[in-house]
């Protein structure tokens, strides 16, 4: 890992344990984007406005499943740094050579009751596609 995203990784790391921050976009060495917005709307919201920088920023976030990870993928990120990380979103970014770094691993997310595993990232399951993905979050999210 060069030490460019490690910096990086770095400071996602910091603003999100310390800066109350739920999302960070690092382009370089500046944060260029942040949100305190949960779930997956920041994220979603910044790729449907093209506000995001250009490819190879990092992209920190609390929690990173398959649906985050395709999020993530959409936008070009160069690695992501996420508080806890699932396991298939671990291997998805790992098979589109996006560098997956994160403080702990769960095998999947849950839901916010903290008992039942994340309905979109079930629904993406067995999508390999990024674009086929962004449609079916974004279709999950107008619904939801």
């Amino acid at each position: 890992m060069d030490e460019v995203i490690y910096k990086a990784a770095n400071r996602a790391r910091v603003a999100l344990t310390h800066g109350g921050k739920t999302l960070v976009v690092i382009d370089g060495n500046k944060m260029a984007h942040y949100s305190d917005e949960h779930g997956l709307a920041p994220l979603l919201t910044l790729l449907e406005t093209d506000a995001l920088p250009p490819r190879g920023a990092v992209i920190g976030d609390r929690v990173v499943g398959r649906a985050s990870a395709f999020l993530a993928i959409c936008a070009g990120a160069r690695a992501v740094y996420a508080l806890t990380m699932a396991d298939e979103a671990i291997d998805l970014l790992g098979g589109r050579g996006v560098l997956a770094l994160w403080g702990e691993t769960v095998p999947y997310i849950v839901e916010r009751d903290l008992e039942s595993r994340f309905k979109l990232d079930i629904l993406l399951k067995d999508v390999e596609n990024p674009a086929e993905a962004l449609e079916i979050i974004r279709d999950y999210t107008k619904n939801t």
